[in-house]
């Protein structure tokens, strides 16, 4: 974890801030991964009171450890001489789907945070050097979500017989939308929104469960649009079509989105028709469970003047969308 700086002497009072018991009346597990020692003595030092830390520099010891033992959040940096974080984080959730997964590296590398989207299904992307605080406070949220997950909930579907369900592609390229609509017309009922002002007519009116978009309509980075639909309409299953040019851009569609894949264009059909039937699975997981909600929050920032001005712009839409995905 190049890069990565702790403030030593602000180790307790982060500590002392959230502290945390099992049903069992035990720390939660947290296990942290890195090729430098350092870092990892580090990070014991600051989550020692409030959680049970586990610390390796082995990937196969990693591994061992989160297949027998209940692993509440799972920590990876992601360049290490070994294997990279975000396909430790895939075995991770191969083996403890409720395990929370945060990927935490030196920079932003293109290829690993499309990998933690579609791969990994992570909580949260950090980027270093990253306060001791900041990391504290998502781990923090990351542990209170574990603890309130039930196996139960895995297990509960909803029933969907009969029912045919919505698939939104919002493109301004008409060839893309029909390529979409003639491959899964037999499957789902399809619409396409050219533009942004149709994609808030479909959402406010229509019982959409999956919605594949273009990052850019009209030449506007609808990105923040994104983040508000996903604050106000958790359900929302967002797949984003992509250049993957800009390696922030995706970050924040990790972390603010909770975006559910990023896929290339022009698409596969291939590719397209794998990750559309697993997204409107998982849309079916959330609605039939609420708690797992909280597994895919949004991390909001009142100071992001940009989400705050496109929740005023779109106030009367939101209000209807609130209503439709309402629990």
């Amino acid at each position: 974890m190049t890069d990565f700086t702790l403030d030593d002497h602000n180790t307790e009072t982060v500590t002392d801030a959230a502290m945390f018991t099992t049903s069992l009346g035990d720390k939660p597990k947290i296990a942290f991964i890195d090729d430098e020692k350092r870092i990892l003595r580090s990070m014991k030092l600051l989550f020692r009171k409030s959680h049970d830390v586990f610390v390796t520099t082995d990937p196969n010891e990693y591994i061992d450890y989160i297949k027998n033992n209940h692993v509440h959040v799972a920590v990876s940096d992601q360049r290490m001489p070994e294997r990279v974080g975000v396909d430790i984080l895939r075995e991770v959730k191969e083996i403890s789907p409720s395990t929370m997964r945060i990927l935490l590296t030196g920079y932003a590398d293109l290829n690993a945070i499309i990998g933690s989207i579609n791969e990994g299904e992570i909580y949260r992307y950090l980027t270093k050097p990253c306060k001791s605080e900041e990391l504290q406070t998502v781990v923090g949220r990351a542990t209170e979500i574990a603890l309130s997950y039930h196996s139960e909930d895995d297990s509960v579907q909803l029933s969907l017989e009969g029912d045919r369900q919505t698939l939104l592609v919002i493109d301004e390229s008409n060839e893309a939308a029909e390529q979409i609509r003639s491959q899964f017309a037999n499957n789902y009922n399809v619409l396409h929104a050219s533009t942004l002002e149709d994609a808030y007519d479909y959402l406010a009116n229509n019982d959409i469960g999956v919605c594949i978009t273009d990052i850019n309509i009209s030449g506007e980075n609808i990105a923040p649009i994104i983040f508000t639909l996903k604050q106000d309409a958790p359900h929302l299953v967002v797949l984003v079509q992509t250049q993957f040019q800009d390696a922030h851009l995706l970050i924040d569609l990790i972390n603010k989105g909770q975006v559910y894949r990023c896929l290339p264009k022009p698409m596969r059909a291939s590719l397209l028709e794998v990750s559309v039937n697993r997204a409107f699975r998982h849309y079916n997981s959330l609605k039939s469970n609420p708690e797992l909600l909280k597994r895919h929050e949004v991390e909001v920032d009142p100071n992001d003047r940009v989400s705050i001005d496109l929740s005023s712009r779109v106030k009367n839409f939101i209000g209807k969308l609130r209503k439709r995905f309402s629990l």
